[in-house]
């Protein structure tokens, strides 16, 4: 997008430069300037308006400073967000029967969701599968407890995505199943997660998992979240065997011989060797016939011997160790070479992940973390910092270059500086129209600011640029000031309303996909509409504070 506008300038310079003045010398032979008696009434108006405001140049500095402060307080008080929801001709549901329902029941509660919502006008196919993986992307689960529906949409609907998942909700409210709707908003955030997540990090993994649930419970607490999850697997249980160094010494024995016998037990009925049958590979499994399933009680009672005759009566396990059951974990991930357990959430729909994850963050603080370990936020939220924090880097740079060739144009310090106060200023435009328009601060808004930091001086380089001409000339500062905007009014205005039209259809948001670029066009649009005034009220009032003479 940047290389396209940067060329298309390019082009519309060379064509000013050229094209321009010789259709110009050829077409434009005879022109009378007509008189308009209500552009006269208009720039009357806008004289004492201007005369007003070089009167009272402290007042109106202190208006559009309060009203800059204001609107980004406002705009950040909205949220902030990665990128645009927009939506997509699917959709997704997700059947979750509880635990102990067979296969069949999760086909018959399928049947029965499908038969729901067909009626709903907007949806026109339907598909259930039970998949761990469609096209490359994950899209289900191989527990025979779940269901994956797919939704495909009308692309001429009437109602958005969300309105369709209100309606799926109301007609299953009474299912014996958990089903959670994914409305498939392209939203771009998938590529690096949505939602919240904790990371927890320590070397202690059952002090990792008390810090996590604690974490889970807050995040549960913290209104807008659904769906917290914890890396640990609820449906695993592991055993431990805790061995008593100084009973198994008294016994003659070590803590390697005793895991020598446990893992003897544990690798009896392993896959011995490997059958091939038609280009088919069977594993061949040896079986102990006296096999009994190793379960707490049957621990206890091992008997392990030094000898390896095994005539002296051994020792149990459970007189030289304490063997217990606990929750295990899924899996156990590093960052850095550091064990961590991660705490996930989802955000639920019309809530913004910027306000929630602050209020998460601000109970986060009265939490105290055991010595030892530590916290690290990660998920949309972060990644909205970071692509945010890198923009503002991208603006002041943008900025910098702006102001380095006013100045060489200029031959001033001075005249450029007038012209670049009113970026800052002019972002109070961007901000009020994602206000009024509902929008929040996201990655294509913060673009929407950079593309307007180029836009706005141009007016204002035209406004000084022609005073600093009429000042040459003998005329008086406030003179030339009001006679520069009488006089530029009217190519301002051309400039600012063409611009403006060709971002509406942008900014209107028409089509499918095209909300991924509309809070650009907003910002520029309200940008620009308060960069008109700002260029013809406050620039001159600048220049009359700026210069002394």
């Amino acid at each position: 997008m940047g290389l396209t506008i940067a060329y298309s300038l390019f082009a519309s310079l060379i064509v000013a430069l050229s094209l321009v003045p010789a259709m110009a010398s050829s077409i434009l032979k005879n022109t009378k300037e007509k008189e308009s008696k209500v552009l006269d009434k208009f720039l009357d108006y806008y004289e004492g308006i201007l005369t007003w405001t070089l009167k009272h140049k402290g007042i109106v500095m202190l208006f559009v400073t309060v009203l800059l402060a204001f609107s980004g307080y406002f705009a950040y008080s909205k949220g902030t967000s990665f990128m645009p929801e927009m939506e997509a001709p699917q959709m997704s549901l997700s059947i979750e029967m509880p635990k102990g329902s067979t296969f069949a029941d999760t086909i018959q509660m399928s049947d029965n969701v499908i038969e729901r919502i067909m009626d709903i006008e907007e949806i026109q196919t339907i598909g259930a599968l039970q998949s761990q993986d469609i096209g490359g992307f994950a899209s289900g689960d191989s527990n025979k407890n779940t269901m994956s529906i797919y939704l495909l949409l009308d692309e001429n609907k009437k109602i958005s995505n969300s309105e369709i998942e209100d309606k799926i909700k109301e007609l299953t409210r009474d299912l014996e199943a958990k089903i959670s709707i994914n409305t498939a908003n392209m939203d771009m955030t998938a590529l690096g997660g949505s939602g919240i997540e904790v990371l927890i990090k320590g070397r202690n993994l059952d002090g990792l998992k008390d810090i996590a649930k604690e974490i889970s419970e807050i995040l549960k607490e913290t209104e807008g979240t659904n769906d917290v999850l914890i890396g640990i697997n609820t449906d695993a249980t592991e055993t431990r065997i805790q061995v008593d160094k100084e009973k198994a010494m008294e016994n003659g024995l070590t803590v390697a011989q005793i895991f020598g016998e446990i893992n003897t037990l544990l690798s009896k009925g392993k896959s011995s060797t490997t059958l091939t049958v038609s280009n088919r590979d069977y594993p061949i499994i040896v079986l102990d016939r006296h096999k009994e399933e190793l379960s707490r009680k049957v621990l206890e009672n091992i008997e392990i011997n030094l000898n390896e005759d095994k005539e002296e009566e051994g020792v149990k396990l459970g007189d030289i160790a304490t063997i217990s059951e606990v929750q295990g974990l899924s899996s156990i991930r590093r960052r850095s070479q550091e064990r961590y357990i991660s705490v996930t959430a989802a955000i639920e729909q019309d809530y913004n992940i910027g306000l929630v994850s602050r209020e998460f963050e601000n109970k986060l603080k009265d939490y105290k973390l055991p010595e030892g370990y530590s916290i690290e936020l990660s998920g949309e939220n972060e990644m909205i910092k970071d692509s945010l924090r890198d923009l503002i880097y991208m603006l002041l740079l943008a900025i910098a270059f702006i102001y380095l060739i006013m100045v060489a144009q200029f031959q001033s310090l001075l005249s450029p500086f007038i012209v670049m106060f009113t970026i800052p200023l002019a972002f109070t435009g961007g901000l009020l129209a994602l206000i009024i328009t509902g929008n929040n601060i996201s990655l294509i808004a913060m673009l929407g600011f950079l593309v307007l930091s180029g836009i706005v001086v141009n007016n204002g380089i035209v406004f000084v640029d022609y005073t600093n001409q009429l000042r040459e000339k003998g005329l008086e500062k406030k003179e030339a000031l009001i006679l520069a905007g009488r006089t530029r009014i009217r190519p301002i205005f051309m400039t600012a309303i063409t611009t403006i039209l060709g971002l509406s259809t942008l900014s209107a948001g028409l089509g499918m996909g095209s909300e991924a670029l509309q809070p650009l066009a907003i910002v520029a649009i309200g940008g620009l509409i308060y960069a008109t005034l700002l260029t013809l009220l406050v620039v001159p009032a600048m220049y009359d504070l700026f210069h002394k003479e």
